[in-house]
């Protein structure tokens, strides 16, 4: 049986990481043993159980997982675990408190699509709704689908897309979240939006307050994939969508396809640690693989290096270089010669010369872009630094003020 030093088989990680379909295949077609201890004296099904991954956990139980336990091995029910993670189907959080039925849901419009299926304008008891349509149907891609959910359902932040609820008893699965009005790839891709420095600084502040709850958290989550496709702004529906880039809408961010909830590895974390900040996690979690957009992509991830929750903060500079700047980073590369350069070169986005010099507000958000897309991620600051500094920054810049009128095709700032 494949072991790492502790003990600990690829079922022992896979249930840590909530992997469904890597669990599903390990017990199912594999047959590999499902209790197997580690030096700790753990299962997979404590260690599913202790990350709240509820259908890993299903899974497991439903294979002949238990809890070793009294120099035995003993059912989660009987444990020093029982409750922490139901185990019936009808105690099961969110089936109850999320579950929608497709029939109270009207499709309106398609307004989107991506690898794992398509999001479409919803009406849901009155008000409108993202409504995302899960393409594959299978039992894996549905533990997949509810792993997902168990992340969507625990985050809430005025920065952070909202989940409503989803639809998981019969296909197609369908998971719900708040109706945005646009993306902030959209005004980039707009030409006659241009946003003022101190709207750009608010934007970028929204984004990295977002971000430091999604770090900061007891048990922190690394988005992965942020990329400008992921932001979108929220505000009044009826509104002219110039007036919420420009001006009064809130930035939130969204997709967390392939977010990660992160739990401290014990044989990386330094036994004299106390302090559970954001601040003290980059050494504590590591993860491994190629994950999220090439082109806003941390070099480490690139390279299928160990890496941490320092990769957001990276790809957070990315865009906001081009937020900053209103250049797009390497637009002379495809996305994945320009991760390739940005990992094996150390190649980062050139900064547009600026006739006169640059002032004091622009040279403070380059250098603050610049310590953000470091190569040694431990020199990238946290997002409670960022946003502190944001703030300093937009103390700087002058209130502005837009005005709208019909007749506009879009707007007038002063």
């Amino acid at each position: 049986m494949v072991m790492d030093y502790d003990k600990r088989t690829p079922l022992h990680i896979a249930a840590v990481e909530g992997a469904y379909s890597v669990v599903q295949w390990l017990v199912k077609d594999e047959k590999v043993p499902v209790n197997p201890l580690d030096r700790h004296g753990r299962t997979p099904l404590e260690e599913a159980a202790s990350h709240d991954h509820k259908e890993v956990v299903m899974l497991l139980i439903s294979a002949g997982g238990a809890i070793y336990e009294g120099d035995k091995l003993v059912p989660l029910d009987a444990s020093k675990l029982r409750g922490a993670v139901p185990t019936r189907t009808r105690d099961v959080g969110w089936v109850d408190e999320w579950e929608v039925s497709p029939k109270e849901l009207k499709f309106v419009s398609k307004i989107g699509s991506g690898e794992f299926g398509d999001v479409f304008k919803a009406k849901w008891h009155g008000s409108f709704v993202a409504a995302k349509l899960l393409k594959r149907s299978d039992e894996i891609a549905l533990g997949d689908f509810r792993t997902e959910i168990a992340i969507l359902r625990k985050i809430h932040h005025p920065n952070m897309n909202q989940f409503l609820g989803a639809c998981t008893k019969q296909r197609p699965y369908v998971v719900l979240t708040e109706l945005m009005a646009c993306s902030l790839a959209d005004a980039f891709h707009w030409t006659m939006i241009t946003m003022n420095r101190r709207r750009q600084v608010e934007v970028a502040l929204d984004f990295a307050r977002g971000m430091a709850y999604l770090h900061s958290r007891r048990q922190p989550i690394a988005h992965r994939d942020l990329k400008p496709a992921n932001l979108m702004f929220s505000g009044n529906l009826h509104a002219d969508v110039e007036q919420l880039i420009l001006d009064s809408g809130v930035v939130k961010v969204c997709d967390f396809g392939l977010s990660k909830t992160l739990m401290a590895n014990d044989k990386l974390k330094p036994l004299q640690r106390t302090d559970t900040s954001a601040e003290q996690f980059t050494d504590t979690y590591k993860l491994t693989g190629e994950t999220g957009s090439y082109r806003y992509m941390a070099p480490e991830v690139f390279r299928h290096e160990p890496y941490n929750l320092k990769v957001d903060v990276y790809s957070f500079a990315i865009i906001c270089f081009q937020l900053f700047e209103q250049v797009a980073p390497y637009a002379t590369m495809d996305p994945l010669q320009a991760a390739r350069c940005a990992a094996c070169e150390d190649l980062r986005p050139t900064f547009p010369k600026v006739s006169g010099g640059l002032t004091e507000v622009h040279q403070k958000l380059r250098t603050l872009v610049e310590e953000c897309w470091d190569k040694d991620p431990e020199k990238r600051p946290s997002f409670v630094k960022i946003v502190e500094r944001l703030e300093g920054v937009l103390q700087l810049l002058p209130m502005h003020i837009h005005t709208f009128t019909k007749d506009q095709e879009c707007c007038t700032v002063s």
